[in-house]
């Protein structure tokens, strides 16, 4: 099997401290650790908030450490000025994280490791197949995924293909034909990288969850513990996003609200306490381990003007 080698791929740049960390993901975790993972393609809205709140809570609660990613993967939508807000507005709600934040961008090299051990395990294929071809053949086979065209056409994996997974339903992309990673393939990597143990996520990912838990079967990596936030619903009852109004916490900053009246409102939506007064992240620290994880969504305007 022929390695894959690195691209270097241009990225935005800010001026932060980077993480220097390895893939290498010990089997025994001993630290309790959470983690917010934000995009930066956009301003942190509402609820990349409740999200981050829950998350923070959740391994607070427990005497644990949270940690920083910044899943920047994405260099055509990502803008430093997105990640730089994202720092800002953390620390204006209270919260903070540990150690160095991790930049997804710096990561490359990591991933190819991850992708060549996965090579040599005779695990990847190549695959030509655009989304058209794809959408025709599920169409024509009534199936409800792609059914591995390529997988015996033994196409060069150096090539300007994409890079299949053989071992799971629908031989999922890791790797695209522009050499971009997919979502999942390089999560699973850096929850292992830094040693997350407790993980926080909108309930939007949870059909996520059981092809990130066979990836990390395939890697020897430990399972986490995960839990869905709930989603904040917009009029209609559709997913809180920018078509309902200024959503971000910027605007809320710019309208007067303080990271105080915001996170009692946040918290209020969420369950958390009975009201939407004013509060600070401590606060809700000690009362935090009744928490029902059960709820699945938030109406945005019970707790919030639009």
């Amino acid at each position: 099997m022929n390695c894959i080698r690195s691209k270097k791929i241009r990225f935005h740049r800010i001026k932060l401290p980077k993480a220097k960390q390895s893939i290498a993901a010990p089997l025994y975790f001993h630290t309790m650790t959470g983690r917010f993972a934000p995009t930066p393609s956009g301003y942190m809205h509402i609820g990349n908030a409740s999200t981050a709140l829950l998350s923070w809570l959740h391994v607070k609660s427990l005497g644990g450490k949270i940690v920083l990613r910044i899943e920047d993967i994405d260099y055509q939508r990502c803008k430093k000025k997105y990640t730089k807000s994202i720092f800002e507005d953390l620390s204006k709600m209270g919260l903070n994280w540990d150690g160095e934040p991790l930049f997804q961008s710096d990561r490359d090299e990591n991933y190819l490791s991850v992708l060549n051990f996965l090579i040599q395990k005779d695990l990847v294929f190549a695959c030509s197949c655009n989304r058209k071809m794809i959408r025709k053949s599920i169409l024509n086979k009534d199936s409800k995924y792609y059914q591995g065209a390529c997988i015996k056409k033994n196409l060069p994996l150096d090539g300007p293909y994409s890079l299949r997974l053989k071992t799971w339903k629908g031989y999922p992309v890791i790797r695209r034909s522009d050499k971009a990673w997919s979502y999942n393939f390089v999560v699973v990597i850096d929850d292992a990288s830094q040693k997350v143990t407790h993980i926080v996520r909108g309930a939007d990912l949870q059909e996520c969850d059981s092809f990130q838990e066979h990836l990390r079967g395939l890697l020897g990596y430990e399972s986490p513990s995960i839990h869905h936030a709930p989603i904040w619903l917009g009029p209609g009852g559709q997913k809180l996003s920018k078509k309902h109004g200024p959503i971000s916490l910027k605007d809320y900053f710019q309208k007067g609200w303080s990271p105080e009246a915001l996170l009692g409102a946040i918290a209020a939506g969420l369950n958390l306490k009975k009201d939407k007064s004013p509060c600070s992240a401590n606060y809700l620290i000690n009362s935090f381990g009744s928490y029902d994880w059960n709820k699945s969504s938030v109406y945005s305007s019970d707790f919030l003007p639009l």
